[in-house]
């Protein structure tokens, strides 16, 4: 009958070295003269910064073994075990560090010899995977606490050692040295970043900023930023900037020679003018941009960051210009009203400004915001839509028409043989509505009337209708009054008025026109059915008018809205 016994063992083995921990979960069966043991080893410990390797890290490899240790009964001191051991990682170090593997296994022979209890000696050779082997050679010292020493130097004494009763106290056969795995540090690596630019002038400029997603007006002002880590020199910096439509967007200069470790990378990024498109998906497209850094190093190592997203929205404005035929200038006057004779051959020219939060009517590279898409309409002071004819009126049956279209210029000519004032504004998607325009068609009859606003302190009267780029010099009187040109002379004389009782009959309103010199936008005045006066003071301008404290009147035009009741 063989005496025998098996067991179990637990370890947790701890390297104050390099602070790794190890699980370890064993199990043995041991007989006279003959020993099996089974390991398995599980890491406990995360990946460290490796201490045999630059930029590498380290840690306890997975792994088992299984041994067998005998001993001659016929000559107890010799001996020998083997041993086959395998542990897993795409670089572990089972045979020094010199020789790093994936997944490796080796297989130990060994010697021993004790001529004595006390001592041991032997031999092992390892050989692993590949060319990689080992050969080492050992000695033991196995002092017992409380056998007197002749007896630990009696040779007599080994074979009882290696008896089952002999061993029981000998230590677990396990690889009691942890293996280690090892991988090298990502050798690129970069993060992308957004953040609004603390310079930003307009107050609505940022919607949303997070270092993911950046929602902002069109030419409002970001930062890319980017933390880079690299073990070699990076050789190629580009980036992948494009819209869900599929379409580029020009990002700021990047130079490989200029990129820095850490996170000192920083990029100045003018948000690209909105695009419009009918089909509100398509224009959801159109303005949001996904973008990513490419890296690639001198040992051709490539690294893509995460993407970024910026979306793009507007804030534009349409402003509606209006003036006579003969005074077309070349750029924007900013005028609201135009008069024109009633004549079907006189007209206004009407054309469509769209500026941006800015007030700028270029983008961020000079080009001007595009108009082509625009389909816009009018509508009078009652919010209902003007269908004017393409066909001209005639004085029996009179109208104001569409006279001319220049398509190329985005203008509308209109004439008219029906006299009066029309209050008219524009509507385009996808902008809010525009200014409101006077136009005033000057009747040819002598019994049509006319409006003429002059300063009443002047010596020749100018009509201020259709000139409103002359200042309006404060502290003045302004008239308005209707008139008719008895004598068709086209020229206004104060004979010409009406008379009192008649211009009873009409109810007018001032009006302020066009910008201040602060930039406000004019608006209506309480002042109706008399002369205006311009204050001399803001002051006076506040509690007569309600305008802004620091700004006054000036730089406003003047115009009335009339209409006989």
């Amino acid at each position: 009958m063989i005496n025998g016994f098996w067991g179990g063992n637990i370890f947790y083995d701890y390297d104050f070295t390099r602070g790794h921990r190890r699980l370890g979960l064993g199990t043995e069966a041991w007989t006279d003269y003959l020993k099996f043991s089974g390991n398995y080893y599980h890491p406990l410990s995360e990946w460290k910064d490796s201490k045999d390797f630059d930029f590498y890290l380290e840690r306890p490899a997975r792994g088992w073994d299984v041994r067998a240790e005998a001993w001659l009964p016929s000559y107890p001191q010799l001996g020998s075990k083997i041993v086959f051991e395998q542990y897993y990682g795409d670089e572990v170090a089972l045979i020094g560090t010199d020789n790093l593997e994936k997944d490796p296994y080796a297989v130990t022979l060994g010697v021993n010899y004790q001529p004595v209890p006390l001592l041991t000696v032997g031999t092992d050779y390892k050989a692993g995977t590949g060319d990689n082997s080992d050969l080492s050679v050992n000695a033991t010292i196995n002092y017992q606490f409380g056998v007197p020493l002749k007896d630990q130097l009696n040779s007599d004494n080994v074979k009882a050692a290696h008896s089952l009763m002999g061993s029981r106290h000998d230590f677990v056969e396990r690889n009691n040295f942890i293996v280690l795995e090892y991988k090298e540090k990502d050798p690129l690596d970069v993060t992308l970043w957004l953040k609004a630019d603390a310079t930003n002038e307009h107050p609505d400029c940022v919607i949303k900023d997070t270092p993911e997603a950046a929602v902002g007006l069109e030419k409002c002002k970001w930062t890319i930023n980017a933390l880079i880590n690299h073990h070699y020199k990076i050789v190629v910096a580009s980036w992948q900037a494009k819209n869900n439509a599929a379409r580029t967007l020009v990002m700021p200069v990047i130079k490989e020679n200029t990129l820095t470790e850490g996170n000192n990378n920083h990029w100045n990024l003018v948000l690209p003018a909105w695009q419009y498109s009918s089909d509100p998906a398509e224009q959801e497209k159109l303005n949001t941009w996904r973008v990513r850094l490419a890296l690639e190093d001198e040992k051709g190592n490539r690294q893509n960051s995460g993407v970024v997203e910026i979306t793009v929205q507007q804030d534009r404005k349409i402003e509606l210009i209006v003036n006579n035929i003969a005074d077309v200038p070349d750029e924007n006057n900013h005028s609201h009203e135009a008069s024109a004779q009633a004549d079907g051959v006189d007209g206004v020219v009407m054309d469509l400004d769209v500026t941006d939060s800015f007030g700028d009517d270029t983008d961020r590279n000079g080009n001007a915001l595009p108009e082509d898409g625009l389909s816009p309409q009018l509508y009078d002071a009652q919010d209902k839509k003007v269908t004017l004819t393409n066909k001209p009126c005639s004085t029996d049956n009179p109208c104001v028409f569409i006279a001319k279209q220049d398509k190329e210029k985005g203008t509308v000519t209109l004439s008219s043989t029906l006299p009066g004032t029309f209050r008219w504004k524009a509507k385009a998607a996808p902008y809010d509505d525009s200014n409101y325009v006077d136009v005033t068609f000057l009747g040819a009859g002598g019994n049509d009337v006319n409006a003429f606003i002059y300063r009443v302190s002047a010596t020749n009267p100018i009509n201020l209708i259709g000139n409103e780029k002359e200042h309006l010099p404060v502290d003045n009187a302004y008239r308005f009054v209707l008139w008719r040109d008895v004598n068709k002379d086209g020229v206004f004389q104060q004979s010409e008025k009406l008379t009192e009782e008649e211009m009873a009959q009409y109810d007018y309103q001032w009006e302020f026109t066009g910008h201040s010199v602060n930039g406000y936008t004019g608006a209506q005045s309480n002042t109706s059915n008399e002369d205006i006066v311009i204050p001399a003071t803001n002051e006076e301008a506040v509690q007569k008018f309600g305008a802004q404290k620091e700004d006054g009147v000036q730089g406003y035009g003047l115009r009335v809205v009339y209409s006989k009741h």
